[in-house]
């Protein structure tokens, strides 16, 4: 399975948030749904990371 883009991440994110604020939440389920969205958090801090670089590094060129 390919890596989800920033937007997909965030899009599941806040589908697991919506799943695990329902009165009726799958117990059984529970520390997967956690662990999906550890997961996706990392995954979007690394992709935000790596945005803000490339955004240094085309401001550092243009103040060049």
């Amino acid at each position: 399975m390919s890596e989800p883009t920033y937007a997909e991440a965030v899009a599941e994110l806040e589908a697991i948030l919506v799943r695990l604020e329902r009165d009726d939440v799958d117990v059984d389920h529970l520390a997967e749904q956690v662990q999906r969205a550890a997961v996706l958090l990392r995954l979007c801090r690394s992709k935000l990371a790596a945005a803000k670089v490339e955004i240094e590094a085309v401001l550092g060129d243009v103040d060049d």
